[in-house]
């Protein structure tokens, strides 16, 4: 694990990111896929917390949704699945594929968490990477700063279209903002620049269920093995099979919340050939077994978000 500081208050810009575009027709290009991007990610309000947390102290989040956090006081460590990130006031961290995290406090500190989850199987949220980090939220993107911490300490509407419309642009001025300086991985938005990329990846969320290899998928892209490969960790920050697993888990998580399939039929759907190779994968992406993130969300569904804080503080 590594740990990412984020007190900067700028990405270094890539040589393929937007920093480096020369015309304006590639910046209306890039500008055109954003919104194609943001165009397709729905997301459901689903809970809010504020945790006040003593120098020593942590707490847990287990319940699999994605999150956005405001560090509004104090220092503190966030630890999701592989990532350790080290925040400061002002500093933003969203999850889009609601892995298990945990907060420790490294001062005194507060923090603010708003729970959502995508809308939809096919909402487009397998294209985010695993985190989208922002320093200073409140000076850069103020409207976004100032309605997140609504939604934690103001919001008295839950289970309403509005809350998801407020969690939805939220998100999205954030994914905007991590775009516009240049912390997206090169050439993320890779639709315009490489067609042939963008087909695999277009055939990997059509398709989830399918046993892709690299070998498909570089034929897909009209591209040697090697040098797709390349091209596609270059572009998504991810291996084929990783991103493969990620959007089959983003896909399972909305099967499991949006109806009642039985987790084997999910399981064989989503190209899985047993319910234990399915819930390992899933297991380690959530940190909750299919069965148990699908009893946690009927149970969240029946409660209304609290401000309290609702994951495990030590």
């Amino acid at each position: 694990m590594t740990v990412t500081d984020l007190r900067t208050p700028s990405c270094d810009v890539s040589p393929d990111g937007p920093g480096s575009m020369t015309s304006s027709t590639s910046a209306s290009a890039a500008a055109e896929e954003l919104d194609r991007v943001l165009a397709g990610l729905q997301w459901r309000f689903v809970a809010r917390a504020r945790h006040t947390l003593a120098a020593g102290e942590w707490a847990e989040h287990t319940s699999g949704d994605a999150a956005l956090l405001l560090v509004t006081d104090g220092l503190v460590r966030v630890r999701a699945g592989g990532d350790i990130a080290d925040l400061a006031p002002g500093d933003f961290l969203f999850l889009p594929h609601g892995p298990r995290f945990e907060v420790h406090a490294l001062s005194d500190a507060a923090v603010q968490c708003v729970r959502v989850a995508p809308v939809g199987a096919d909402s487009g949220a397998g294209v985010l990477p695993a985190v989208v980090l922002l320093t200073e939220l409140p000076q850069t993107e103020p409207t976004a700063a100032t309605m997140l911490r609504s939604l934690v300490e103001d919001y008295r509407a839950p289970r309403s279209v509005l809350g998801d419309r407020v969690v939805t642009l939220v998100a999205s001025m954030a994914i905007s903002a991590w775009y516009a300086r240049g912390c997206a991985p090169a050439r993320w938005l890779m639709q315009r620049e490489d067609p042939g990329l963008a087909s695999a990846v277009a055939a990997i969320h059509a398709d989830p269920g399918r046993e892709w290899t690299v070998d498909d998928l570089a034929r897909v892209a009209l591209a040697s093995r090697s040098g797709f490969a390349a091209r596609f960790r270059g572009a998504t920050g991810l291996t084929p099979g990783r991103y493969l697993t990620q959007v089959r888990v983003s896909h399972a998580r909305c099967l499991l919340t949006a109806g009642d399939l039985p987790v084997a039929t999910i399981a064989r759907r989503l190209g899985y050939g047993s319910d234990t190779a399915f819930g390992r994968a899933f297991r380690r992406h959530t940190g909750a077994t299919p069965s148990e993130y699908r009893r946690d969300s009927v149970l969240r569904t029946r409660t209304p978000p609290a401000t309290a804080a609702t994951a495990a503080t030590r």
